[in-house]
């Protein structure tokens, strides 16, 4: 029996992580953060920050091991081809996500829409 492929487990794990960590991150920027952000000044914006780039570094990890691990898998013909696959789906949809999300967030802005929402949410930014 041959063993299981790690570089399939961990791209499956580095899917479901990357996920959990970004809707973490909308709980925490609609709860917590918002908070922190009218007390601290916005120097909250650091962990904000963190936590909306450790997804996207998650999942292009996941990516790349994915990859890999099919390549070994088709070589040696070992179990964990599904494991691979459903890591490769997380981790494409969280790529995927990534890059339409900043393409409209980035319309948004450059429409002039975003900043109405902006002026209220944070009105001191007009001093």
């Amino acid at each position: 029996m041959l063993p299981k492929n790690k570089l399939a487990t961990t791209s499956l794990t580095l899917g479901l992580v990357g996920w959990a960590i970004y809707l973490l991150q909308w709980c925490f920027d609609l709860t917590l953060g918002l908070l922190l952000a009218a007390f601290t000044a916005g120097t909250s914006a650091v962990c904000s920050t963190i936590l909306d780039v450790a997804p996207f570094v998650l999942w292009l990890a996941g990516f790349v091991t994915g990859h890999t691990a099919l390549s070994q898998i088709k070589r040696s013909g070992g179990p964990g081809r599904g494991r691979a696959d459903w890591g490769l789906v997380l981790n494409y949809f969280g790529l995927f996500f990534i890059v339409i999300f900043t393409i409209i967030v980035v319309i948004l802005l450059a429409t002039g829409v975003g900043m109405g929402v902006l002026d209220k949410v944070l009105p001191s930014l007009h001093k």
